[in-house]
């Protein structure tokens, strides 16, 4: 299985297939690889905050605080599905299982009623008084290289995928099916403890010096 941000802080590049081949090159020789595989995730978002006007600086800030959720299974396996919540730079996660899944996807949200972990009833929270309901379905291929004696990791994601059918989340065939025909992106995301170190910086500025940053 693959893992997320497992340090406090990231940033997130676009990266070209050439920037690609020569950061998977350049870290396959310096480093072996930590991890790979699959990773399907859903993402949730607010549409209260799209129909109400949030025009002040006040409450643009308020929705900064926001807890931001997203559901993720990995290597085509739905069995085991972690849901994830973002508050600030923090992440906490908790196991969903696929029955509580297709509970969730057909609107069935009571269940969480009874649970007692607080990343479940946050979510809950959120889905009854935010409106939070399913909105993006990402699709897409991670492979991670860990750096020896370094607080970070380097993740290259390829061949990424979108769809708004979420009620597809739990069947990569259908995945599969709805996200033909689409030209996947390619992305590089580092996370870390603290800093970048200088080597790191110098060797992105080498190998992918056509990286946009997104995040």
């Amino acid at each position: 299985m693959t893992t997320t941000h497992p340090y406090p802080h990231r940033m997130q590049y676009q990266i070209t297939q050439a920037d690609y081949n020569a950061l998977r090159t350049r870290l396959s020789d310096a480093i072996p690889e930590d991890s790979a595989g699959d990773i399907h995730t859903l993402l949730f978002t607010s549409y209260r905050n799209r129909v109400s006007a949030f025009s002040t600086n006040t409450s643009q800030a308020a929705g900064l605080t926001e807890a931001r959720f997203s559901l993720h299974y990995f290597d085509n396996d739905p069995s085991y599905l972690l849901l994830e919540r973002w508050l600030g730079q923090e992440s906490s996660t908790v196991m969903m299982t696929e029955a509580e899944c297709r509970a969730l996807l057909s609107g069935e949200t009571d269940w969480m009623l009874d649970c007692r972990n607080p990343v479940l009833q946050d979510f809950h929270s959120s889905l009854t008084e935010r409106m939070l309901l399913p909105q993006i379905l990402l699709t897409y291929h991670r492979e991670i290289y860990t750096l020896d004696g370094l607080d970070l990791w380097v993740a290259l994601d390829s061949d990424i995928r979108a769809t708004l059918q979420h009620m597809d989340f739990l069947d990569p065939e259908l995945l599969a099916r709805d996200t033909a025909g689409q030209e996947g992106r390619l992305l590089m995301e580092i996370s870390y403890s603290s800093v970048i170190p200088d080597h790191v910086l110098c060797l992105l500025e080498e190998t992918a010096p056509r990286r946009k940053l997104l995040a």
